[in-house]
């Protein structure tokens, strides 16, 4: 698409504008996300367990809202230094599963994919519950099917990302209830797919202790409509009505601090514009200074574009380390 050619005007603003005072923006993103109330107490069914190098993989099943089954995989170290340790919602990116991020090996495949990362987090003395999101091919039946839903919600004011949202709270509700696993340090992660569920959730729930999105399209709607790939994000990313009240840095503003929240925003990132993470970081940095924590938000933009690097998740597993084992 030609730069003198955009699809919408550059000076586009919404036609009713509405302010959101700042103890607000959690709940209208809530409702805009068309979610409801995440219960306290999640269902699942096992469905194996198989133990290997220290660790235990428990594969597991849960439904969302729209009572589609969400597969996952709970591994837990067999061995800990902790009577109750942090645990992690891992959610991959669209071409990743559950499976994928308990695969016993930590390592790149050939298409250039992480996996085995929630179980090098179990190493570290985390618990892990790998999912595979709404929205991922894994779960997905096409493309075409994929945009049909989304229209067909609309009119219901749900929405796909409000799903994929819910999906990692409902884990997030099951970590906490595991035995050995204490539910006030739960923390969220995830790539691409995975880091967009990872910041919404942690913004909708204050009860997630910490969090930290691998290339999760975290910076500014705006910006990607205006100075991104149009092509690039599929409908579920553009949620319907969200520049009417706030962009992404009110939203971590006024929702994360004091929260730990940690970024991994490459400059050269397809998903998001790197003039969107620029506008977006000092708004958050001010937040956090206001709240008497800036330690407790990190950015990271290293050279590079869309991809899941072993630093990125050395990045992320030391930021857990600091705030949810407490490290130093």
């Amino acid at each position: 698409m030609s730069a003198a050619l955009p699809i919408v005007p550059p000076d586009l603003r919404p036609a009713w504008p509405v302010e959101i005072a700042g103890d607000c923006v959690r709940a209208k993103l809530i409702e805009l996300l068309g979610m409801g109330a995440i219960p306290d107490e999640v269902d699942f069914a096992t469905a194996g367990v198989h133990e290997t190098d220290g660790l235990r993989a428990t594969k597991l099943t849960y439904a969302n809202s729209l009572g589609e089954t969400v597969p996952a995989v709970l591994i837990e170290p067999l061995e800990s230094a902790e009577p109750e340790r942090p645990g992690i919602v891992c959610v991959p990116g669209t071409g990743g599963s559950a499976d994928g991020v308990a695969h016993p090996e930590f390592r790149k495949t050939r298409d250039g994919s992480l996996i085995g990362w929630g179980c090098e987090l179990a190493r570290r003395g985390f618990t892990a519950l790998a999912i595979s999101p709404k929205g991922s091919k894994a779960r997905r039946r096409s493309i075409e099917h994929w945009a049909l839903e989304a229209k067909l919600l609309a009119p219901y004011g749900r929405t796909q990302m409000g799903v994929l949202v819910e999906e990692t709270l409902r884990a997030a509700r099951i970590l906490g209830a595991t035995d050995g696993v204490d539910a006030g340090r739960i923390g969220l992660t995830g790539m691409s797919l995975g880091g967009n569920a990872t910041w919404y959730a942690m913004a909708c729930a204050p009860w997630i202790a910490a969090g930290a999105p691998i290339c999760g399209g975290v910076g500014s709607l705006a910006h990607v409509i205006h100075y991104g790939d149009p092509e690039r994000h599929s409908a579920y990313f553009y949620v319907p009505g969200l520049l009417r009240h706030f962009d992404h840095s009110r939203i971590v503003a006024a929702c994360m601090p004091p929260r730990p929240f940690m970024m991994v925003s490459p400059t050269r990132d397809e998903d998001m514009p790197r003039a969107g993470v620029e506008a977006f970081v000092p708004v958050v940095r001010e937040a956090y200074a206001a709240a008497r924590c800036e330690e407790r938000f990190a950015i990271h933009q290293p050279e590079g574009n869309h991809q899941f690097l072993e630093e990125y998740f050395k990045w992320m597993a030391d930021w857990f380390d600091r705030f949810l084992l407490k490290r130093t």
